[in-house]
């Protein structure tokens, strides 16, 4: 523990070094340091209460003829984060460059009354610091027992009567939520770009949402973070609580649903959780491929083993749920894939127990897959020379229906979205007469219990036409995949990529197989791969309407998603080989 503390303050004063010149060119005797806190960066941001306590430290330097100092610690909340002005102050008056404080109140100064007590013990009685506080500039008194009686009682009732007041927020934003959810209240603090708080309701901000769609729209087709930042700091656009876009926030704004038009608030001492909807800025199609593309984005971000490209990484995934990653040394001419479980653990991941505890040699994986995928992706009927003209004969007309048919589930989305606006009003109305003593006990819980009901019913039927609407994206991809790769696939082969493969693999599931060795014992002798395409092609065939008149049509006969390509063996040396087993070499 002592480490600890002796390690915290060379943090400290480290924190503060850069900042000694200022400080010791002051007299101490003569500077009256103003420290100067708000709770929220949006206090910051109006500017009205650090002005206010600027002019009050002011006032009170000129009243005790003292040279003032500003130590503006901006935004910081007292409850979490650093807070580096702070510890400047108690580095300054340790060191004793520091002999006046001013404050405007102890819960601006403080987290709690103890805090407040270690610090007037540690630093004002011990180095003997005149502490100044409040709109007039009182002096701290603690000289005899009575006086520290009083000091001590005050900060309590200041501790008291900010819990109060915070007590009385939350449960104003709880109430709020209750009855005014279905209105698109807005709870407070910085609203999302895209939005602006306008009577206190999440109102779209059509400048600032056009660059919401912008962005959503070029991150689904490929430009990265880096791209989508020099775009907006290049369009003069800021984000709220910088001059310039960092790459962390982008990736937030993409992930959230708060651009769907849903919110949810939740009240931290109950835990109890509302929904909070509004107009939504963006499709529910667009915000689907924009997450399929961060998943797609993030697999390999913070790995140094994905330092040179491996074929099959992309796709391989463990029997325990984690991902199987390459890990390629050169210079050793070491290649193999493993499982990140062991990794991803020792990172602080909460994973499953994993059984798959030996690699797989890279290149000798890699072929035995490719062969697999190769001999399947060849023989299969759909993607055969007579198909294949026929859906690219089609293509703009099967293009067009998949956006007329997502258009049409988009408003069956917002129509049911209107009908859980619409529950949600009833939950609320029922909530506030429950609250009201309008409403009996039993009478209310029936009528949550049905109004709960018919809302998990309709999101039931929202999340289906968000799977549909997934589903036209993905058979999307695959009609501009077969443009592009289409003819002659199998002569693809002979230079195979990872992009290629994007078209048709969803994955490649690996398990470890197991057998007793010469002393009986159960030890790991394999991997069992299944790889899972996205389009039913596995065993797939055409039925012509008339086999001695071909001319008259056909049709396809769907075959299998999964093909369950065999072991692949360890041998002694850490090389494998294919073990024949219910699959084409």
């Amino acid at each position: 523990m002592a480490k600890s503390s002796k390690q915290m303050q060379k943090h400290i004063d480290a924190i503060v070094k850069s900042h000694k010149d200022e400080l010791d060119y002051l007299d101490a005797n003569t500077s009256l340091y103003c420290y100067l806190r708000v709770s929220t960066q949006g206090q910051v941001d109006e500017g009205h209460s650090i002005e206010n306590q600027r002019h009050l430290g002011q006032k009170t330097a000129t009243k005790l003829g003292l040279t003032y100092v500003e130590m503006n610690e901006g935004g910081k909340s007292s409850s979490t984060g650093a807070r580096p002005v702070f510890e400047k102050l108690k580095h300054g008056i340790r060191n004793g460059e520091i002999k006046h404080i001013w404050y405007y109140s102890r819960n601006r100064w403080t987290r709690t009354s103890v805090e407040d007590g270690l610090v007037k013990q540690n630093y004002f009685k011990k180095y003997k610091t005149k502490v100044y506080e409040g709109e007039n500039g009182g002096l701290r008194n603690f000289d005899d027992a009575k006086d520290e009686m009083l000091d001590t009682i005050l900060t309590s009732v200041q501790q008291y009567d900010r819990e109060a007041r915070a007590e009385v927020s939350v449960s104003g934003k709880r109430h709020l939520s209750r009855a005014e959810g279905k209105n698109g209240v807005f709870m407070g603090g910085t609203i999302n770009f895209g939005y602006a708080n306008v009577d206190k309701k999440w109102t779209i901000n059509k400048e600032e949402a056009k660059y919401v769609k912008k962005i959503f729209s070029l991150y689904s087709q490929g430009k990265s973070l880096k791209e989508l930042k020099s775009y907006l700091d290049l369009q003069g656009v800021s984000p709220r609580r910088s001059s310039v876009w960092n790459l962390g926030t982008l990736h937030n704004m993409l992930k959230n649903r708060v651009y769907l038009g849903e919110y949810l608030w939740k009240d931290k001492k109950s835990g109890e959780e509302f929904d909070i909807r509004f107009d939504a800025i963006i499709s529910q199609s667009i915000f689907n491929r924009v997450q399929k593309q961060l998943e797609k984005n993030t697999k390999n971000k913070g790995s140094n083993l994905r330092k040179y490209t491996s074929l099959l990484s992309d796709f391989l995934v463990c029997s325990c749920g984690e991902r199987i990653l390459g890990n390629v040394r050169q210079t050793q001419n070491f290649k193999v894939y493993f499982c990140s479980s062991k990794n991803n653990k020792w990172k602080g991941k909460l994973v499953d127990k994993c059984y798959n505890r030996r690699t797989m040699n890279m290149d000798l994986t890699n072929e035995f897959v490719v062969s697999q995928v190769k001999e399947v992706m060849g023989n299969s009927s759909i993607l055969k020379e007579k198909f294949k003209e026929d859906v690219l004969s089609k293509k703009s007309i099967d293009s067009s229906q998949i956006e007329l048919e997502k258009d049409w589930l988009e408003k069956s989305i917002k129509r049911l979205n209107t009908q859980i606006d619409m529950t949600i009003v009833s939950i609320s109305t029922n909530e506030v007469n429950h609250m009201l003593l309008k409403t009996e006990d039993a009478i209310y819980e029936q009528i949550k219990k049905t109004l709960e009901e018919e809302k998990g019913s309709l999101e039931d039927k929202k999340s289906a036409l968000v799977k549909e609407i997934d589903d036209l994206d993905s058979r999307k991809e695959w009609l501009d995949w077969i443009t592009k790769y289409g003819e002659d696939i199998e002569k693809r082969f002979d230079n195979v990529s990872t992009e290629l493969l994007e078209g048709m693999i969803s994955s490649i599931k690996v398990s470890p197989t197991f057998a007793l060795n010469r002393d009986e014992v159960e030890k790991q002798v394999g991997h069992k791969l299944v790889v899972k395409f996205k389009q039913p092609i596995v065993d797939d065939s055409i039925v012509y309407d008339d086999e001695q008149n071909k001319s008259k049509g056909y049709n396809v006969v769907k075959g299998n998603k999964e093909l369950d390509v065999g072991n692949l063996a360890i041998l002694k040396g850490g090389r494998g080989k294919s073990a024949k087993k219910k699959h084409r070499i």
